[in-house]
């Protein structure tokens, strides 16, 4: 075996990330199904479809610990370890040469992002959102610090998907987001509201359970709800009582016919289908942005590590405190900001790099690093 890939899965948010990327890879290297494997240290994952869940199996089964040799010469590496995150070290996964791609579309919009830094700093090469995160970063550790991996603007793979509507007429939108509302079972004739919820306690849905959705669905049938929720809030991420008493919630809502569930790892289809977004600080409103959808949003300023993103996130939307300011919004109309427009040019410019060729230059760059990796055998 002259390469060797490994994925690490550490949640299926993380796989969603990758497989954009794989079926890139195999696109420009087909034999490349041959010396690629999935690490897959949870017990459960989630799949946006029977080809993802497929490729996945199909790679886990193939995925072997590697032999740790505590004498490999500095800068040689066995094998390329692409990850969204810092690989536990009980999984061995020592000897590769790291290779950080993106799991999600933005960056300094929460104060968990020191571990984005903590990322870059474990990396070898780091796949960047965009030449701006580069930037960030060096703001962030220094100059010094910065040349420690190297940092390749690439744009987010997983965001490819949306190039289509991004880049199409008024009328292709309309067209796509027909189709969409088919698919889910959706009245053509109904406005779309999309609650996204973070996983922190800043999130909608740990907030507000599901007042929200309950107050919404006064509304009646002038719209139709679709409440998602952050994958780490069915990982151990939140205590099992909160991600409990968050599921029953949900599920009494989806069972009285107030709103339908998006809680697997592509929130893609229901903010191409919404007409309306409602969020907090996840990075799905940046992805909402730049599909140009009207936000509500629950945001407070302490809880953004980076000021920009915060005046970012405050200027493409109109803000509400609780369940009475949302329904206010919705009966008496809203008037967002006046520099809306500047700013949703500005989360393009920041986040909508390379939109619809981000999966292809990642793959470019993971097949590059694997062939010139020393592969052994592995135990």
């Amino acid at each position: 075996m002259k390469e060797k890939i490994i994925f690490y899965a550490f949640s299926s948010q993380s796989w969603d990330s990758y497989f954009p990327i794989i079926k890139e890879i195999l696109a420009q290297e087909p034999n490349a199904k041959n010396w690629m494997s999935v690490c897959a240290p949870c017990d459960r994952y989630e799949f946006r479809n029977e080809t993802s869940k497929d490729l996945f199996e199909f790679l886990k089964g193939k995925f072997r610990k590697p032999r740790e040799d505590t004498l490999r010469n500095p800068n040689e590496y066995e094998y390329a370890l692409v990850t969204t995150h810092i690989p536990d070290e009980s999984h061995g996964l020592n000897n590769g040469l790291y290779i950080h791609v993106p799991h999600g579309s933005a960056f300094g919009n929460n104060m968990v992002s020191d571990y984005l830094l903590s990322c870059y700093k474990a990396s070898n090469i780091y796949c960047g959102v965009s030449p701006t995160e580069g930037e960030y970063i060096t703001n962030s550790i220094g100059e010094i610090a910065r040349k420690e991996a190297l940092f390749i603007a690439t744009g987010c793979p997983k965001n490819d998907i949306f190039s289509d509507y991004i880049s199409g007429s008024q009328e292709k939108r309309h067209q796509i987001k027909y189709e969409i509302k088919q698919a889910m079972n959706i009245s053509s004739d109904k406005a779309v509201v999309f609650i996204a919820s973070h996983w922190t306690s800043r999130g909608i849905l740990r907030r507000f359970g599901t007042s929200l959705i309950q107050a919404l669905s006064t509304l009646g049938d002038k719209v139709h709800i679709i409440q998602g929720a952050h994958p780490n809030l069915w990982t151990n991420h939140v205590s099992t009582q909160t991600s409990e008493w968050i599921y029953r919630s949900l599920c009494h809502e989806r069972d009285r016919g107030a709103a339908s569930l998006s809680l697997g790892v592509s929130d893609a289809s229901a903010l191409l289908a919404s007409d309306i977004v409602i969020g907090d600080i996840s990075s799905i409103v940046i992805e909402a942005a730049l599909l140009e959808k009207p936000l509500l949003l629950n945001i407070n300023k302490d809880s953004f590590r980076n000021n920009q993103l915060y005046e970012i996130y405050k200027n493409i939307s109109v803000q509400f405190e609780g369940a009475d300011d949302l329904m206010q919004a919705f009966m008496n109309g809203v008037e967002f900001p006046s520099n809306r427009d500047n700013m949703l040019k500005q989360v393009r410019d920041l986040f909508g790099y390379n939109i619809g060729n981000a999966s292809k230059q990642v793959a470019k760059i993971i097949l590059n690093a694997a062939s010139n990796v020393k592969s052994t055998s592995s135990a």
